[in-house]
């Protein structure tokens, strides 16, 4: 549906909503006001100064009624009125102020030619009104040009003249306005990269069709679309290959759409389907259906040639519906398809309203977790099982842990992520380093750890910004720590997301922090970034250790990991260790080190020096004995 054929839809039911929004009246009766005091005030002080006490009467009043009208002006835009006030009153103003200069135009004679000017300046600004109402404006002008030119002395054909060139500059002044207010009213409903209705559109086209609704029957349904990983797109080959990336998409998702439904662009990488259909539900999840077929070819842009997958979140119309609750139910269901993996849709329902309700919950209990002291971190031993420290524990893995008040314990997997979309994982992220550097002080102090203990500390993606190698040093030194006292534990989802992760990495590693590259296998990284990264310690993840007794695939793909880090000169932890026989196979393999419930828990600071003693007895149980 083109915007044209749209905003014939949308009249009578959001008209009054959209004039006001889109054409910014009350702004331009601002300015309007603003010019009358002004002008009002100059013109005082002209006829104060310059002219005759004879002829300077006219010339006030007029002067007293610009800034009276301008005054009226600048109040009327700020109160709330509803739109017909709005107008009736502005109306008022802008005619007062010309029947008055016109008045006195007429009892100045030829002393008052000059207020001619003033007339002038009264009739374009009726822009900020209809076309119809602008029209009316121009011609009550013209007329009290010709009423006032007719009762003041002098040739015929040069008053012609001058009324000529006053009504032809009023004409295309009004004009001009006219075509401003068209580039006003497009450049406000019409997204400038994709020519597509924007999210002020979006939502009177979902009131016209929810009214519509409410008359005939059938179904509204409104279809959000996010794209998956565009933000690499755009950290990796710039703004311009994203710009031209979702050019290319819209064709393709127009395609999908039928007659009546309405694509619009909300910003960034979203988009939105607003779908009408009088046989019920099942048009608009079919539509879904269609859409996610987009996403089966690669899009060729620039000579590169990228693969694109978006979420889908349908939000069917009930009883009561509105524009926001069918976007904010369609941004729920689409959160929800992301969960599922890249490329499907989900249709929103009563359990995603639940989750949608506790991952409100969980945002709210998180932004006072610290103040109220819910937040702790706890830590897992990590014990060497080859090398010259075999038999040792070397380390600990931090791991966040919160017990709210009102939800109970919340594991990280569930509340980590709501940090992260609400941005709130840095400032979790500068708590758990300081907390930890403070622990790991403490422990020193009491000869509990020895100098070479290290440990490691998981980083969001989030968090890998250009600060953070700053900020990691200042703690440092703030704690009389080393720098390979800590070590930073980086996903590989973190590493191919973040656009500046390889460089924050780097200025890490020149500082000499040891990098941990967390759940290898798990994520997107290849062999080549591996190699190219500057990573200490590869870490299995424990998907593939928990196999690795039972399944021989496993087996041998812990065994290549193995292999590939020495070749590469990393050391290689094993997490997830629960069996005797994991870690029997894993030290026999020459794994450098492992962490797991085998060994010991994580547990809170003060509890760490007895469960180290735990994990090196549990160990020893592992390691075959001397013979003697």
């Amino acid at each position: 549906m083109g915007l044209t054929q749209m905003w014939r839809t949308l009249a009578p039911v959001a008209a009054a909503e959209v004039a006001d929004d889109v054409f910014a009246r009350r702004t331009l009766a601002r300015v309007l006001g603003l010019q009358y005091v002004l002008g009002g005030a100059l013109a005082a002080l002209f006829a104060l100064v310059v002219l005759p006490a004879a002829t300077r009467s006219p010339v006030l009043t007029c002067a007293v009624t610009a800034f009276a009208a301008g005054a009226v002006m600048e109040v009327v835009s700020l109160l709330r009125l509803s739109s017909r006030a709005f107008t009736v009153l502005s109306h008022a103003c802008i005619l007062s102020a010309q029947v008055v200069v016109a008045a006195a135009h007429v009892a100045a004679g030829e002393a008052g030619g000059p207020l001619m000017l003033f007339l002038l300046w009264t009739s374009p600004y009726a822009g900020i009104f209809s076309a119809r109402a602008r029209w009316l404006h121009v011609a009550a002008a013209c007329v009290a040009l010709v009423t006032a030119s007719a009762a003041l002395p002098g040739a015929f054909g040069t008053k012609v003249v001058s009324i000529a060139i006053f009504a032809a500059t009023l004409v295309i002044t009004s004009m001009l306005t006219a075509q401003m207010t068209t580039r006003l009213r497009r450049s406000a409903t019409q997204d400038p990269l994709t020519g597509l209705p924007n999210r002020r559109l979006l939502h009177a086209t979902v009131a016209a069709a929810l009214a519509r609704r409410a008359a005939r029957g059938g179904a509204v349904a409104v279809l959000l679309i996010d794209l998956d990983r565009f933000k690499h797109v755009n950290d990796t080959f710039g703004h311009e290959i994203g710009d031209a990336l979702l050019q290319q998409v819209v064709p393709r998702l127009m395609a999908q759409l039928g007659p009546a439904d309405v694509l619009a662009r909300l910003g960034g990488d979203e988009f939105a389907v607003v779908c009408e259909d009088s046989s019920g539900a099942v048009g608009p999840v079919q539509t879904a259906a269609r859409l996610t077929r987009v996403w089966a070819e690669p899009v060729l842009v620039d000579g590169r040639t990228l693969h694109v997958s978006g979420s889908i979140g349908v939000a069917l119309a009930g009883d009561g519906a509105t524009p926001r609750t069918l976007l904010r139910d369609a941004d729920a269901a689409m959160y929800e398809s992301k969960r599922r993996g890249p490329g499907a849709f989900q249709v929103f329902s009563t359990d995603i309203a639940a989750r949608t309700h506790r991952l409100l919950l969980l945002e709210q209990g998180l932004q006072r977790a610290v103040e109220r002291r819910e937040l702790a971190v706890h830590y897992q031993p990590v014990l060497a099982l080859t090398g010259p420290r075999a038999g040792h524990a070397v380390g600990a893995e931090a791991l966040l842990r919160w017990r709210s008040a009102e939800l109970g314990p919340v594991g990280p997997d569930e509340f980590i992520p709501v940090a992260e979309s609400a941005g709130l994982v840095n400032a979790l992220g500068d708590w758990v380093l300081d907390r930890v550097m403070t622990d790991l002080a403490g422990w020193r102090a009491r000869g509990q750890v020895d100098d070479d203990f290290q440990v490691a500390v998981n980083v969001s993606a989030h968090q890998l910004t250009a600060v953070l190698p700053g900020q990691v040093a200042g703690l440092l030194a703030r704690h009389g720590l080393g720098a390979r006292s800590v070590g930073l534990e980086v996903t590989e989802t973190a590493v191919v997301e973040g656009g500046t992760a390889p460089q924050v990495l780097a200025e890490l590693r020149d500082l000499g922090v040891s990098l941990l590259l967390d759940d290898f296998g798990t994520g997107y990284s290849s062999l080549s970034q591996l190699q190219e990264l500057p990573f200490d310690v590869v870490k299995v993840d424990r998907s593939f250790v928990a196999g690795m007794t039972r399944s021989a695939r496993d087996r041998a793909l812990v065994l290549a990991v193995l292999n590939l880090a020495e070749a590469l000169g990393m050391a290689v932890v094993a997490e997830g260790v629960e069996e005797r026989e994991q870690a029997e196979q894993l030290r026999v393999a020459g794994c450098s080190a492992a962490q797991g419930w085998y060994f010991a828990r994580a547990v809170p600071a003060a509890e760490l020096p007895a469960a180290l003693q735990q994990a090196v007895g549990e160990l020893a149980l592992t390691r075959p004995s001397t013979p003697t």
